[in-house]
């Protein structure tokens, strides 16, 4: 339901072993552990950046809302002690049909906010939130593009399944 180095990324996501700030700093790599993506929080840790953050909170609320879910039911809080509570958690709130699509969109999302915190970490470029859904929207178009059918009712939802194979194969 995602390319091999999303669902790569999101094992070290679920055993909380990626290296965020905290682990940085445990190791003696960094001298603080503030999370880059919002100044807020001292301790940015993988579920920090992925639940509770205020960017990922905005990030998460926008393709919630593309859908038409229940987002004030399946947002991330913190509640939620890892991705893996969240995730199982929001599932059940989910009709089973649209399950698949919701595991996907947690692999991109993940993997989306995942990239930013790295290229405003490491290049101290840091996008507005229009880009960043943007990009996040057109990786989801790819991944239909290449078969991961999952993620069709979120194209379908942004009125890009059709017209994006039509546009990228002319």
């Amino acid at each position: 339901r995602a390319p091999g180095k999303c669902k790569f990324f999101v094992w070290p996501v679920l055993l909380d072993c990626c290296w965020t700030a905290v682990r940085r700093k445990r190791h003696g790599l960094q001298d603080d552990a503030i999370c880059v993506l919002c100044s807020q929080e001292r301790k940015e840790s993988i579920s920090h950046l992925l639940l509770s953050c205020v960017l990922a909170r905005e990030v998460w609320h926008c393709i919630l809302s593309r859908l038409g879910w229940q987002w004030q039911a399946l947002m991330p809080s913190r509640r939620y002690l890892d991705l893996a509570s969240w995730w199982s958690s929001a599932c059940r709130e989910l009709p089973k049909t649209d399950r698949k699509c919701f595991g996907s969109l947690v692999i991109l999302t993940s993997w989306s906010i995942w990239l930013e915190r790295n290229r405003t970490t490491l290049s101290h470029l840091a996008k507005v939130m229009p880009e960043i859904i943007s990009e996040l929207e057109e990786h989801a178009v790819l991944w239909d593009m290449v078969g991961f059918s999952s993620i069709l009712p979120f194209t379908t939802a942004l009125g890009r399944s059709l017209l994006g194979r039509q546009l990228f194969i002319k």
